[in-house]
């Protein structure tokens, strides 16, 4: 019965997975080329893009993440009704830290190359790959999105934060819980758990605040996208060296550590949400890994093509690991 499930979704109708991807990827594709663009011919100056980063990750991210809350209701009480699965959840992401960690030492990589590897492979495109894929292709899983969005959240900025920024100037030489408690207050954190608190205590806004807030938040995934393509243009062309390292990420992070995810939380939850929970971890690494790498001042060439080579490769790690999960 799986099987035949995974078939249909790699192999169904319409190319099932790909119909929800490729309009996806055209997209990223047409806002980083604008950007590309835009920063060639100079209404995109070098100069001003850690300030426009700044101000999606600190204004434009809590925005959206605060909206996503205030949409689906999500409460603290969401989070005790689904225990079970946010904690298989948490080990999916502790099982990417540990793909992060190893990987980044098989690859010898050092500061600042090291940051975004281990921070990008916790971090991924949660809101515009994997909610729009779950929606069309697990219209009944539909209920675990808002309980899947608070975690990522709280996980990725907090524990990847921490991986992000790991011996920039605002971390080095503190350790990992006193550096944990100089970037707990985040603006994604505070809004979420703002959110979290007027959801959980059944305060209704002014509908023209939640508009605001909507808005603001809503801008986020195409300011950083053209972002990325900005960083693109000014990208330094000496990858070729970080080749290996880039393919190795993809490998972990989109083939390795989401079947391993899958083996382990089917001994714990069912099928269909172990293949969840694999798909999850097998998206590519989310965009504001180029725009963290500018905000901590890390190696944002190196972060910017992870980015690129991770988006391009997942239209071909998706549906490969869903086909091999079929046989495990």
């Amino acid at each position: 019965m799986v099987c035949r499930c995974l078939n249909w979704f790699v192999w169904g109708d319409d190319m099932q997975l790909f119909s929800v991807i490729m309009p996806k990827m055209v997209y990223f594709f047409i806002l980083m080329a604008l950007g590309f663009v835009l920063a060639k011919i100079g209404m995109i100056p070098k100069p001003v893009i850690p300030t426009l980063s700044a101000l999606v990750v600190r204004v434009f991210l809590p925005c959206l993440q605060m909206g996503l809350v205030f949409e689906n209701g999500t409460t603290f009480g969401t989070f005790l009704e689904q225990s079970h699965f946010a904690l298989m959840q948490l080990c999916a992401y502790i099982i990417l830290t540990v793909f992060g960690l190893l990987g980044a030492a098989l690859f010898r990589l050092r500061y600042p190359q090291r940051n975004s590897f281990t921070g990008g492979m916790v971090g991924g495109n949660f809101g515009f790959l994997f909610v729009p894929l779950i929606v069309s292709s697990f219209p009944a899983y539909q209920g675990f999105i808002p309980i899947m969005a608070a975690m990522d959240t709280l996980y990725v900025w907090t524990v990847g934060l921490f991986l992000y920024s790991e011996g920039t100037s605002g971390s080095c030489g503190k350790g990992f819980l006193q550096t944990l408690r100089t970037r707990l207050l985040n603006p994604m954190l505070i809004a979420i758990l703002i959110s979290l608190c007027i959801s959980s205590l059944h305060i209704t806004l002014p509908r023209p605040l939640t508009d605001v807030i909507s808005g603001v938040g809503n801008v986020s995934g195409t300011i950083g996208m053209m972002l990325l393509g900005a960083n693109i243009c000014f990208m330094q062309k000496n990858l070729k060296a970080r080749a290996g390292s880039s393919l190795g990420f993809v490998f972990l992070r989109q083939l390795a550590a989401p079947l391993t995810v899958f083996l382990l939380s089917r001994l714990v939850v069912g099928e269909s949400q172990a293949l969840l929970l694999m798909l999850l971890a097998g998206i590519p690494t989310m965009t504001t890994t180029g725009l963290l790498a500018i905000e901590y001042h890390t190696d944002v060439d190196y972060a910017s093509n992870l980015v690129f080579v991770s988006t391009i490769l997942s239209l071909a790690t998706l549906p490969l690991i869903a086909l091999i999960s079929g046989y495990l």
